[in-house]
């Protein structure tokens, strides 16, 4: 199975998962690219799906649906489906919206605006819990799985993160070896460079004594976090 990445508007990342001639398109929010590269390569386009229903995200479905036919799948669709070889599946990640899901192939996540590279999306108020229950969700996945983020905020958030860990040898390394397309990470590199994920370690903690932000406790510390940044 192929994961192909797309950018679009001025850091948005849509995606195709493509097998056997079949594909599905994720968050096609300019469908141009899609369509192009699905007449390029043959392929019969199966689903349209989300990972959460903002604008940016679902642009491209209603075009997508009148070229091709495909159906359009409704974003609060939690079942695991198969496709070629594998069975996806659908993770609820609440947080940045109420209806915010990761994609789980085998050996690769789309993870949409609920993590990105050394950051997370905003978290609606009220959603804070659920927020960090979702992220403790994907860090239990193994550390070679392959995150596709929703956008591409990369250099600005690896920077900040320097910033706040600056001994951190893990940022510098990942940052070293960075070589995009794709514009990806793993689990195990965001628990190594990700502050949001890392609000336990004494340099973080640090960071947020400093802004006078509660600290006591793990929730108050990424709360704290989430709040300053």
């Amino acid at each position: 199975m192929k994961v192909i990445q797309f950018g679009y508007d001025s850091d948005n990342l849509g995606y195709l998962i493509h097998d056997g001639g079949e594909a599905i398109a994720i968050d096609p929010g300019d469908p141009g690219f899609v369509l192009d590269y699905i007449r390029k390569e043959g392929l019969r386009l199966k689903e349209i799906r989300n990972t959460h229903s903002h604008f940016d995200h679902t642009s491209g479905n209603r075009v997508m649906a009148d070229k091709t036919g495909a159906p359009i799948v409704d974003s609060t669709n939690f079942l695991p489906f198969s496709f070629g070889e594998e069975v996806i599946e659908v993770i609820p990640t609440p947080g940045h919206t109420r209806d915010s899901v990761c994609f789980q192939g085998g050996g690769w996540i789309i993870t949409g605006d609920t993590l990105f590279i050394a950051n997370v999306g905003n978290c609606l108020p009220g959603l804070v819990r659920d927020f960090r229950g979702s992220l403790t969700k994907l860090l239990e996945l193994p550390e070679k799985t392959v995150i596709y983020p929703g956008h591409d905020y990369t250099e600005r958030s690896i920077l900040r993160a320097r910033e706040i860990e600056p001994d951190n040898a893990d940022i510098t390394r990942f940052w070293t070896e960075y070589n995009p397309p794709p514009i990806a990470s793993t689990i195990g590199d965001e628990k190594r460079i990700n502050p949001y994920l890392r609000t336990d370690e004494l340099a973080v903690i640090t960071y947020l004594d400093e802004k006078g932000q509660p600290t006591a406790t793990r929730f108050e510390r990424f709360k704290s976090f989430l709040a300053v940044n």
